[in-house]
C-alpha cells in the first residue's frame, strides 16, 4: 500500500515490512518491541472507569513491603549530573544543575515519593530541598502521583503542557486509578519548543502527543567526566487508547519529529520514565561494573533509532487499520451494487 510517511516521502511498505523495519532500528532496546506487535488488540485503558474493575485492591503491610522489595532499585548516579530515584516499574530522574536540581515525575504516590524519592535524593548526598523544578511528562498519575508531598514539603514549580493541565481539570479524566496520588493544579504551562534553565543546564521542552494529548518529551545535557552527551527522553511510550487510528497517526507524527529534532541534536542518550522501556536497570547494573576504560552503558551512537521503532510500528498500526477499513468499504461497495 502507498502511505504517506509523516511528512517525508510517500513509502510503499506493508505492516508487516514497517514492524520489521523498526524492530530492527529499536534493536537495543528490547523494551520497546512489544510497541511493535500489532497481531495483539490495542487496549483502551481509558475505558476502565473506577468502579468497573479497577477496584482498589487492600493490601496488609506485609503484602506491601513484599512488593516494595520486589520493586526497589537502589538510587544511584547515572551521569555526574544525572541520578535514578526510582524503582523497576516507573522512573524518576534527577538533572542536577549549579542552582538546584530538576526532577522529571513523581511516581505513583505521596508515599512512593517520600520513600524512594525524597529518601534516594537524601541516599546520593544531596538536599531534596533543592528541586526547583517538577517536570511531568504526562498526565497519568504513575508520573504525578506524588506530587502533592514534594510540593508540599520542598515548594517547587509544577511543569506540564497546556494540553495535559486541561485534561486534569476535566471533572471525568481520559484515565484514573485509585492507587494514584492527587493531580496537581496548574503551575507552570509550557508550550513546545520551550527551555527551562536553572544554573549551567537547559532543558528542551517538546509537545510529543499521543500517549495522551499534551506529552512532554525532553533534550538535555549529561556530563561524563570531561565528556558531555545529549540524553533524550521519550514522555510516553504506550499505544494504551485503543485502536484510535487518529491519535497513532499523532503518535507516529511526534515519534517521527522527535527523532529528527534528536538527531540534530546529537542525542546519544535514549531515557524512558519506564525502566523497562530504555533498559535502564540493566544499564545501571552495567554501570557498576564500568573499567575507567570502558564506555558509558547508556551511550549510544544510534539512540535515537529508538524513535525510529515508535515511528514505524506505530504507523504499522495505522496502515493496518486503514487496510481493514478500506476492504470494509470495498466489500460494502460491492454488495451495494
Amino acid at each position: 500500500m502507498l502511505f504517506a510517511h509523516h511528512g517525508l516521502a510517500q513509502i510503499d511498505l506493508s505492516p508487516k515490512a514497517l514492524v520489521e523495519q523498526g524492530l530492527a532500528a529499536g534493536k537495543n532496546y528490547p523494551g520497546l518491541a512489544n510497541i511493535c506487535a500489532i497481531d495483539q488488540p490495542l487496549r483502551n485503558i481509558g475505558a476502565r472507569k473506577a468502579g468497573s474493575g479497577n477496584k482498589k485492591r487492600t493490601l496488609t503491610d506485609e503484602q506491601r513491603a513484599e512488593r516494595a522489595k520486589r520493586s526497589y532499585i537502589e538510587p544511584q548516579q547515572v551521569f555526574d549530573n544525572l541520578y535514578f530515584v526510582g524503582n523497576r516499574s516507573v522512573a524518576s530522574w534527577v538533572i542536577k544543575t549549579s542552582a538546584g536540581l530538576i526532577l522529571l515525575d513523581a511516581m505513583n504516590s505521596n508515599r512512593q515519593a517520600e520513600d524512594i524519592i525524597a529518601a534516594g535524593i537524601k541516599k546520593l548526598g544531596m538536599d531534596p530541598h533543592d528541586i526547583r523544578y517538577l517536570i511531568i511528562a504526562h498526565a497519568h498519575g504513575d508520573h504525578y502521583g506524588g506530587q502533592e508531598y514534594l510540593v508540599t514539603s520542598f515548594q517547587p514549580r509544577v511543569v506540564m503542557s497546556d494540553a495535559d493541565w486541561t485534561e486534569l481539570e476535566r471533572p471525568d479524566p481520559e484515565i484514573v486509578n485509585p492507587k494514584w496520588g492527587k493531580a496537581p493544579t496548574r503551575d507552570i504551562t509550557i508550550h513546545d519548543g520551550e527551555v527551562i534553565e536553572l544554573g549551567d543546564t537547559k532543558v528542551e521542552l517538546y509537545v510529543t502527543p499521543g500517549h495522551t494529548l499534551g506529552t512532554i518529551s525532553l533534550i538535555f545535557p549529561v556530563k561524563d567526566g570531561e565528556q558531555t552527551h545529549m540524553a533524550a527522553m521519550w514522555g510516553g511510550t504506550g499505544l494504551n487508547f485503543g485502536p484510535n487510528i487518529e491519535r497513532l497517526q499523532m503518535y507516529t507524527d511526534s515519534a517521527a519529529r522527535f527523532k529528527t529534532l534528536a538527531d540534530s541534536k546529537g542525542v546519544d542518550v535514549f531515557l524512558s520514565n519506564h525502566p523497562t522501556r530504555d533498559n535502564s536497570v540493566e544499564r545501571m547494573q552495567a554501570l557498576q561494573q564500568r573499567q575507567t576504560s570502558q564506555p558509558h552503558p547508556f551511550v549510544d551512537a544510534n539512540a535515537t533509532k529508538a524513535f525510529a521503532l515508535l515511528r514505524d510500528c506505530s504507523l504499522a498500526r495505522v496502515v493496518k487499520i486503514t487496510n481493514y477499513q478500506d476492504r470494509v468499504q470495498q466489500n460494502s461497495a460491492s454488495k451495494t451494487n
